[in-house]
């Protein structure tokens, strides 16, 4: 038999099963954005020989950054509603947006997918196989001395789509109506009335009962659509020819691949860089600095293998986690128990506030470290890409690219140490 690897069938169930959960609000148990990546790593492979499948991966692409929106969304929206308490509306408000955005560009994505693997079975002789699953053969029943025929049934690829598609739209709509028992609470001129309250009050029971009737649907749909997932990976000799498709495309678009893994390095440096900035709210650090180096080191495992210099952004970037991670713990510790102010007032408030500083000094030297190893390995990139004298207008410059960019990864390392700097004297 032979081996399919141009599908990554078990990534794809996993993928659906992050969909496959209730949101409450615009909070999501098992955060879709994950489920996004699991499904465009399944069939990233696909894509290089199918354009359909290419559009299907940019759509889970939009929905995933759509998703990871969330997260600051949420935080804001908890320091909106926690600092003024007539502000309760704004959860309606953010859960309604959402709503709108997930069912728009969720449906589109999974149409799209599904679209994809049609489109793959019709045009590389997929066969039946791709359309439809048979899920009970054909019986000939005898009853009362008479025979019957039991027609086969089939699980249909257009049944999974369409269901799909209502599960995305009952989804949203079970977390959204609950939320409206925010507005029920004030009459038309915004004041609050004492028998809207009695609504508002039935507010958690609504949300159970809405997370309940999705979480039930949802694993029906998994149920379903893993069913079909399943029977796709069972048909082995059509994929794996695929896959040897896949090898001849391969290595013929070598560049292709090198290129594309300077784009994972870049799109991994950029949230590093995000994940590095301190958002402070009532002195707690909510973007905490490790995320940054989880995200360093992933880079530099993405371009190891293209040009040198990674080992020392690795080891950097180890470094910044476990500083980072020192500094997390120790921040909670003090900011639980204390205010700053109390720091020069207080015996523990001092002992519990010395490691945090000494800790937070350790990690922005362990920042600039790694953004100055950082900047080394985009010039090592720059030079593997643009040569020594290439000049293009791209640059705006008569300079070489070399030039250029050594001149930008200069201000990266004077912002990088400024940073450092002026976080260890805030």
């Amino acid at each position: 038999m032979k081996k399919n690897r141009i599908i990554r069938f078990g990534l794809l169930i996993i993928g659906f099963l992050f969909f496959a959960n209730p949101n409450i609000s615009i909070f999501d148990i098992l955060p879709d954005c994950i489920g996004c990546l699991f499904v465009v790593a399944a069939i990233f492979k696909l894509a290089d020989i199918s354009e359909w499948v290419g559009e299907a991966k940019r759509a889970f692409y939009v929905l995933f950054w759509i998703n990871l929106s969330k997260l600051p969304a949420t935080v804001l929206l908890m320091w909106m509603t926690g600092s003024s308490v007539g502000e309760d509306a704004m959860w309606l408000l953010f859960a309604f947006c959402y709503a709108i955005a997930e069912v728009i560009f969720g449906i589109r994505a999974f149409s799209l997918l599904f679209e994809a693997f049609a489109y793959v079975g019709t045009r590389r002789d997929g066969g039946n196989v791709m359309f439809a699953m048979l899920t009970r053969p054909e019986k000939t029943l005898k009853r009362g001395g008479k025979e019957k025929i039991r027609p086969a049934k089939y699980l249909r690829l257009e049944s999974v789509a369409r269901f799909t598609t209502v599960f995305i739209i009952l989804r949203t709509v079970l977390c959204t109506l609950p939320e409206f028992a925010l507005l029920s609470s004030h009459d038309s001129l915004g004041y609050v009335t004492p028998e809207g309250m009695a609504l508002y009050r039935f507010r958690p029971m609504l949300v159970a009962i809405g997370a309940i009737i999705t979480l039930v649907i949802g694993i029906i749909w998994f149920a379903r659509i893993a069913k079909y997932t399943v029977h796709l990976s069972r048909n082995s000799e059509f994929f794996g020819g695929l896959y040897d498709e896949y090898l001849s495309v391969a290595k013929t678009r070598v560049g292709i691949f090198a290129i594309r893994r300077t784009y994972i390095f870049a799109a991994l440096a950029t949230a590093a860089a995000f994940f590095s900035v301190d958002f402070y709210l009532d002195e707690i650090n909510y973007i905490p600095d490790f995320l940054a180096a989880i995200f360093l080191f992933a880079a530099a495992c993405a371009i190891a293998n293209q040009v040198g210099g990674a080992k020392l952004l690795k080891a950097a970037s180890v470094c910044y986690f476990v500083t980072s991670s020192v500094t997390f713990v120790t921040m909670i510790r003090f900011v639980s128990q204390y205010p700053y102010s109390a720091v020069h007032k207080i015996a523990r408030a001092k002992e519990l506030y010395i490691p945090y500083a000494v800790s937070n000094a350790v990690t922005q030297i362990a920042f600039i470290l790694s953004f100055f190893a950082l900047a080394a390995v985009i010039m090592r990139v720059v030079r593997a890409h643009t040569g020594i004298n290439t000049v293009t207008g791209v640059s705006n410059s008569s300079k070489p690219l070399v030039k250029v960019y050594s001149g930008r990864a200069v201000r990266l390392r004077i912002v990088t140490l400024l940073a450092g700097v002026m976080s260890s004297l805030y």
